[in-house]
């Protein structure tokens, strides 16, 4: 493209949005970022923000109606769109019979249908698609069977939408990600071991890659970004030279 593409960049108030808005809008991207937190936008905007390079805009983009409202919103702003970084997500573990499992369908897997179908009629010139999953929908565990089905739902969805846009010359893949390691998962989780977590600049870097040229062979391809994060079992043993 002559131009710097335009990207609209859902979920962008989570955990790894203000490292993809950052490392995006200084490639010189163009980006509508979206979100439901009004004051997290709000600093992403004195951030970032530049009018008509950088703009910010408050929806709910889990529902059908708001998603179009959203990339209506981001081609009036900026004359087109070129491609979704889709970054809602929602997180519970629990025992089954507890644990919400419509929300977590809604948030992880509906949400991204939505978007996608606002965004897909308006890629005149083929773009790229980027979603986010879980190694727990390949390898779920205990407690995590609600969200692991989300992202297992969501990634096999992409796959198969892969093949039907691909021919138009969209993009369409994933990042597969564990926990990020942010003041805020600190925070709430201050038992855990966040040598295994992976930081937003990681993921920011392969987000840039999926959205760039670089990535033109790509279709359907789930890119881990886990950093050191591995499963486990108490059968193998400690590591060579730790322990017995």
């Amino acid at each position: 493209m002559s131009e710097s593409p335009v990207l609209l960049l859902t979920g962008s108030t989570g955990p790894v949005g203000e490292a993809v808005a950052g490392l995006l809008a200084k490639r010189g991207d163009r980006l509508l970022l979206t979100g439901r937190n009004t004051d997290r936008l709000a600093e992403l905007e004195r951030m970032y923000g530049v009018p008509g390079q950088v703009e910010v805009f408050a929806a709910d983009v889990t529902t059908a109606e708001g998603a179009e409202t959203v990339a209506q919103e981001a081609e009036r702003r900026f004359g087109r769109l070129d491609g979704l970084v889709h970054m809602i997500g929602s997180f519970q573990a629990g025992p089954s019979q507890f644990v919400d499992h419509e929300r977590l369908l809604a948030v992880n897997f509906l949400s991204s249908v939505h978007a996608t179908h606002a965004v897909l009629p308006r890629l005149a010139n083929g773009g790229r698609l980027v979603y986010f999953g879980s190694p727990l929908a390949q390898e779920p565990m205990g407690f995590l069977g609600g969200y692991a089905a989300a992202k297992a739902a969501l990634l096999a969805w992409m796959r198969s939408l892969s093949h039907e846009v691909k021919e138009r010359g969209v993009h369409a893949n994933a990042v597969v990600m564990t926990m990020a390691d942010t003041p805020e998962a600190r925070q709430q989780r201050p038992h855990a071991d966040f040598a295994q977590a992976v930081t937003p600049d990681l993921v920011a870097r392969v987000v840039a890659f999926l959205t760039s040229e670089a990535s033109d062979g790509m279709y359907g391809a789930l890119v881990p970004v886990m950093g050191r994060f591995g499963f486990s079992t108490a059968l193998a043993g400690p590591p060579p030279g730790k322990g017995a």
